[in-house]
């Protein structure tokens, strides 16, 4: 009997271990100085950006064209922020998981007008 093995997508992997992959990714882009602390806390970096998330990120909404996907995340302290990424990027067929995190930091891209903006900024 033949097993097949399923290619996994870049999308596959972000859904992946509670997200984690994603969180890693939103951590290294908006945690400040003091938010270093989560690892320390928690024993160990993985645990600390998932308490941090947790704290953190109130929620996310995902959106996509043609081109890019993209995701609004709404923060506890009322800011909110945009990030996007190319659709090839998720469409593209990964090694393992983490060949996964280092294309998705790469190309992960914050919209740094609207980050910036009065709105983003709950100003």
């Amino acid at each position: 009997m033949e097993t097949s093995t399923k290619q996994m997508t870049m999308d596959d992997y972000l859904l992946m271990d509670g997200k984690i992959a994603f969180d890693i990714a939103l951590f290294n882009r908006f945690s400040t100085i003091g938010d270093s602390c989560y690892s320390s806390i928690c024993g160990g970096f993985i645990d600390g950006v998932y308490q941090w998330a947790s704290h953190n990120i109130d929620s996310y909404i995902e959106s996509a064209n043609k081109k890019y996907t993209g995701w609004t995340i709404l923060f506890s302290n009322g800011s909110i922020r945009r990030v996007y990424i190319e659709n090839w990027v998720m469409d593209a067929k990964i090694k393992d998981w983490k060949h996964a995190k280092s294309l998705f930091n790469t190309y992960l891209k914050t919209d740094e007008k609207f980050n910036n903006s009065p709105q983003a900024n709950n100003k």
